[in-house]
């Protein structure tokens, strides 16, 4: 199977997922009973997403030819069917009723890969083990950002606020402080993600953490500015934007002028404000693997611009093939805010 096939597989995953989801969703409620008395009259609707978002993963994992991004997924979405009390064996059943229904439908010529791909993932949910968090794992968790999610999730959004500036005012510094409202908002998606709390919940929590950073920021010391510039974007369909914006705002502690762009940006007005900025070096996050093709396109159209500036990309996409970003056109890749800054300064410093 070549690598033009696969492409042409992801390409008509693509085009055609509602189509397949559909498929998928019936055979399996005609195949496994339990996949409907599980869920009662609302099982087709739950299906058709769940292979809605496996179809779209198994897409973004083909196109980068990458089959540990769809593994990757599949074993985080037992989490989620755990969680929820539904049989790990469904989501099996359920790979197995995708992987037919593609033979089926797919030309024979691109209908290899992705059976290799999900042969992979099934071997994956057989050899891997999900553990419950343990009394270890909590007291890993630094406790002044427990602290501050416990109190908003009480609903005391100004005080848990008030808790990082003190903490600040203290001594702790600030990268500290900032570690602590990522700890917090990993957090709290864990959370989410075994159904502990609701999307308000997880949405008042992060809402928090912006108010917060926003103070601190402002507050900062700062180092002289250097004379550089760098653009960070969430790319498009990425709204989950509070990592971007810490490292941006690390950034900009060291002397950098930081433009942050936010979440959910078309790559089209990222490279007309990269030009617009005349940055220096773009940072680009991507949260799912079904976002690495807005990234591509988005590092395409930055070198279409012919700036003179330097692509870092990062972010949980990377997170199982950070080595993808050669692949992808990018001049690196960086796991952690600080990580980034250090990366930043010998890539800028050596245009």
């Amino acid at each position: 199977m070549t690598n033009d096939d696969s492409s042409m597989a992801a390409e008509l995953l693509a085009v055609s997922t509602t189509a397949y989801a559909a498929y998928s969703s019936n055979r399996l409620l005609e195949k496994v009973p339990e996949a409907k008395l599980k869920l009662g009259d609302n099982a087709f609707r739950h299906w058709k997403e769940h292979f809605t978002e496996r179809i779209r993963e198994l897409s973004a994992a083909l196109s980068e030819n990458q089959p540990v991004l769809f593994t990757s997924r599949v074993i985080w979405s037992r989490e989620a069917f755990i969680a929820r009390a539904l049989p790990e064996t469904l989501l099996r059943d359920s790979l197995q009723c995708l992987d037919e229904v593609l033979q089926e439908e797919l030309p024979a010529f691109c209908a290899q890969s992705p059976s290799e791909f999900i042969a992979a993932a099934l071997n994956s949910l057989e050899q891997s083990v999900t553990e419950s968090p343990t009394e270890a794992d909590v007291d890993a968790i630094p406790k002044l950002g427990l602290q501050y999610l416990k109190m908003v999730l009480e609903g005391d959004s100004g005080q848990a606020v008030q808790l990082m500036i003190d903490k600040r005012d203290q001594g702790i510094a600030l990268p500290e402080i900032y570690r602590a409202l990522s700890v917090a908002q990993f957090e709290v998606g864990r959370m989410w993600h075994h159904a502990a709390i609701n999307i308000a919940e997880e949405h008042l929590v992060t809402f928090t953490t912006e108010r917060a950073m926003a103070v601190l920021a402002f507050q900062a010391d700062k180092k002289e500015r250097n004379g550089l510039t760098v653009v960070s974007a969430a790319v498009a369909n990425n709204a989950h934007d509070i990592g971007i914006r810490v490292v941006s705002d690390f950034f900009e502690f060291e002397g950098w002028r930081a433009v942050c762009l936010g979440g959910d940006l078309p790559a089209k007005d990222i490279a007309s404000a990269v030009k617009w900025m005349d940055a220096s070096l773009v940072l680009l996050s991507a949260s799912l693997s079904t976002q690495l093709v807005e990234v591509r396109e988005a590092i395409k159209l930055v070198r279409d611009t012919e700036a003179d500036c330097k692509i870092m990309v990062g972010g949980s996409a990377f997170s199982d093939a950070p080595d993808m970003w050669e692949q992808m056109g990018a001049d690196g890749y960086a796991a952690n805010p600080s990580e980034a800054v250090e990366l930043g300064n010998r890539l800028t410093l050596s245009q």
